[in-house]
């Protein structure tokens, strides 16, 4: 029960951010394993449900960061490169 807090409460913030950027980015934090990969459990439409965002926005954003080093995608793993902050 009490990972299903921590799921909600996480689920909360992540809906208050306003940036689709910002949002999937700490989607991504939030997911990552301890080698910055996270694998996706599910499909990217649904993902994006879960974030408030529209399926052309997250893949949008996806594509973005991708594009500007931030990830890498392969498959249904997706790896952090680095912060966009440094």
């Amino acid at each position: 029960m009490a990972h299903q807090v921590i799921e909600a409460q996480q689920r909360l913030e992540l809906m208050k951010i306003r940036s689709a950027k910002d949002r999937v980015v700490l989607y991504l934090d939030l997911h990552a394993e301890a080698e910055g990969s996270v694998k996706l459990k599910s499909e990217l439409q649904d993902i994006a449900s879960e974030l408030g965002l529209t399926r052309e926005a997250s893949y949008r954003t996806l594509a973005s960061l991708e594009h500007a080093g931030a990830i890498e995608r392969s498959g249904d793993r997706i790896v952090l490169k680095r912060t966009l902050g440094s």
